[in-house]
């Protein structure tokens, strides 16, 4: 139990160190710290900077975080992400029950801001993301039993609380149906690979302005249509290399690349490795 000198903690909370080996923080995602807290109205963070990314589970109560010159209101069930190094004050109007975890590691950096962008912020609703908090909860609670050490297993449990926050709910998946303005562009897509597929003629063939398909395409698939023809086109000349003994200029012509050049130097940016060591590569 936590002998406390925090104003505003109150009985009952805890904190808890993770000091991994410095070999290891380059291999997992590693907890600094971690803790369960109980807060009245006098507790008050204000920090010009932590040096790591903070993860917060409001269990009861009501958090305020300012953070990006912005106050931001987390209630029960709702998750805080966001970046320590950046000036951040964070308050209880009353009261708050609520889970916590510093942690860093290996692109854990990229991954916040991926998440925060596609989240739109740094507050994650509570009735979205059950699953992540039921990683967070099980993450401080290894360290409240005083579970024998596992590296590995508070990673794999850290990484999957970002993942789920990563997730839309599946509600929030609306099904592409035959006479969906984005399910007949990619049916349009798919069918039409190896010709020049330009913007302004896929959105004619939806009868949809250029701006609105793009808008549709990143609100469904995550992608702008850009991005999806060039994956559907690597898709389907790996495929093609790997079932074929087509020559590699005809694969790229069959995908919608004037030049064996073109065609080589962008499956090589995408994928990796060109397309001739790709027929190389032994499958599975």
């Amino acid at each position: 139990m936590l002998r406390q000198k925090e104003f505003g903690v109150l009985s009952g909370s805890e904190y808890f160190f993770g000091t991994l080996a410095m070999q290891k923080q380059a291999l997992f995602y590693s907890v600094h710290m971690c803790g369960h807290y109980y807060c009245d109205k006098r507790y008050r963070i204000n920090r010009q900077r932590l040096d790591c990314l903070m993860l917060m589970l409001i269990e009861n109560g009501t958090m305020e975080l300012q953070f990006h010159e912005k106050t931001i209101t987390a209630h029960s069930g709702d998750i805080l992400l966001f970046d320590g190094n950046d000036y951040h004050a964070y308050h209880t109007p009353e009261y708050v029950e609520f889970y916590w975890v510093h942690f860093s590691g290996v692109n854990s950096l990229e991954l916040y801001q991926h998440l925060t962008r596609e989240n739109g912020g740094v507050l994650y609703a509570a009735q979205k993301h059950a699953k992540a908090a039921a990683q967070i909860r099980t993450l401080v609670r290894q360290f409240a039993n005083h579970q024998l050490v596992n590296e590995a297993e508070h990673a794999r449990l850290l990484y999957s609380a970002l993942c789920y926050l990563a997730a839309r709910p599946s509600a929030e998946y609306h099904e592409l149906t035959s006479d969906d303005p984005v399910q007949q562009a990619v049916s349009y897509i798919q069918l039409h690979l190896g010709e020049d597929l330009r913007l302004k003629q896929l959105a004619k063939q939806v009868h949809l302005s250029p701006s609105h398909l793009i808008r549709l395409f990143r609100a469904r698939l995550h992608y702008s249509p850009h991005e999806f023809i060039i994956c559907m086109r690597m898709d389907r000349a790996k495929y093609l290399l790997k079932s074929t003994d087509l020559p590699i200029k005809a694969i790229g012509a069959e995908v919608g690349y004037r030049t064996e050049a073109s065609f080589t130097g962008a499956f090589t940016d995408k994928i990796g490795v060109s397309p001739r060591k790709f027929r190389e590569l032994p499958l599975g």
